[in-house]
């Protein structure tokens, strides 16, 4: 990526890309315990996915979109979480399609095989999640 490139981005891109991070760790980690302990690979992304959805707001709102997210009621902060999943259901499902082909093609046999097929769905759901996120749910203030 050119450095012009990378000096048009919004300033929360970084952060949001760390706490994607984050989040990426608690799916993975949540996914690889419940297929280790006897889950298959689809229901266990399905509830990996909402276990670094939850994570992820949290920290969204404390450190990337703080601004935005200051001074909410109770109301307006229950109503900001779930606009936050009806953004991340839309990336969660790209992610979890992609992790299904993944997995339909490549295998799921090793936790390195499933680690590459989440890191392929997170990957894919990246920039839908950053800009419903920004756009629909942590508005910048005026």
């Amino acid at each position: 990526m050119k450095l012009s490139a990378i000096r048009k981005l919004p300033a929360d891109f970084p952060r949001f890309v760390v706490v994607g991070a984050m989040g990426f760790a608690v799916d993975n980690l949540m996914l690889l315990a419940l297929v280790n302990a006897g889950w298959g690979p689809l229901p266990a992304r399905a509830v990996s996915i909402p276990v670094a959805l939850v994570a992820t707001w949290l920290v969204n709102r404390l450190w990337t979109f703080r601004s935005a997210a200051a001074g909410k009621t109770a109301r307006g902060i229950g109503a900001e979480f779930l606009g936050y999943c009806g953004v991340q259901f839309t990336g969660g499902v790209v992610s979890f399609l992609v992790f299904s082909i993944f997995v339909a093609l490549a295998g799921a046999n090793t936790d390195l095989e499933l680690t590459a097929a989440v890191a392929a769905g997170s990957a894919s759901a990246l920039l839908i999640n950053y800009f419903g996120a920004r756009i629909f749910v942590f508005r910048p203030k005026a």
